[in-house]
């Protein structure tokens, strides 16, 4: 019998066809943290590759073409619509040595020691006490793997995260961070990091922040950054009346002052991660 997608899977399916149509602006204001990750993992011809929570894929893309010959691409997330996006792509992009598969980062459905290095670019890599994801990774990967994996900072260093999501819960679309969620904010720092990693077996790890900038060309594109590239937020957003957007648009426009050239910014800070 096939399981019922929890409400986070639910909302990333909501949202998909929104992310692919919008991922340009995306790509552009992050590409420098996937490139990073890439680096890092420095994949070889021949090796397997993993790319969890790849929504639609362009972070594992950048490697494929290195794997060759003899290698493979693993793209995985737990939205359906995310993959069908990451097929798509891979299709417009050529590549011919990449598998599509629905994996739990939590549980991932692969024998041990199957992988040569692993990715994960925003994913929910450290959810859970201790995160499972980071033990299941470790089982995965062949003796000498690499993980590469990036999160965001604590919430009060991404005002691309808080701005939206301040003004959602202040009007009654949202609740606000429970206790829990913001224990697991505050735990994304490099010493925090470090030390789950550590807990879970690993024994080098490399950690550096980087400074990310959302840029927007004027309000438009600001908006629909918000509407349609702010994941379960943008499907809550989805389901408002008109006036309820109206009003959630007007208040974000005035909390972001617009730049000397009359565009918009939200900044934020990645935390990027090596481990073997």
């Amino acid at each position: 019998m096939t399981a019922t997608p929890d409400r986070g899977v639910r909302d990333w399916d909501e949202v998909a066809a929104r992310w692919e149509g919008g991922r340009k602006l995306l790509w552009e204001s992050t590409r420098a943290v996937s490139e990073w990750l890439v680096a890092r993992v420095d994949p070889k011809p021949g090796e397997t590759v993993l790319d969890l929570a790849a929504g639609t894929g362009e972070t594992g893309f950048l490697l494929a073409g290195r794997l060759d010959p003899g290698g493979t691409l693993i793209t995985a997330d737990r939205s359906g619509a995310m993959l069908e996006g990451a097929r798509r792509l891979a299709q417009e992009l050529g590549l011919q040595n990449v598998e599509f598969r629905d994996l739990d980062s939590d549980a991932i459905a692969l024998p041990d020691a199957t992988v040569d290095a692993a990715l994960s670019r925003f994913g929910y890599i450290l959810k859970g006490e201790p995160p499972r994801a980071l033990a299941e990774v470790r089982r995965v990967l062949r003796p000498g793997g690499r993980l590469a994996f990036a999160v965001w900072a604590q919430r009060e260093r991404n005002s691309w995260m808080t701005v939206p999501a301040e003004v959602m819960a202040q009007q009654g679309h949202i609740r606000p961070p429970n206790d829990q969620e913001i224990a697991l904010s505050h735990r994304r720092n490099p010493e925090a990091i470090a030390a789950l990693l550590a807990q879970a077996g690993y024994r080098h790890v490399e950690v550096e922040e980087m400074a990310v900038t959302y840029r927007f060309a004027g309000r438009d594109e600001l908006w629909q950054f918000v509407l349609d590239l702010r994941g379960p937020l943008s499907a809550v957003l989805g389901r408002l009346d008109d006036e309820q957007r109206r009003l959630v648009r007007e208040a974000i426009e005035q909390r972001v002052p617009a730049e000397a050239d009359g565009g918009y910014a939200l900044a934020g800070v990645s935390i990027n991660v090596l481990a073997r």
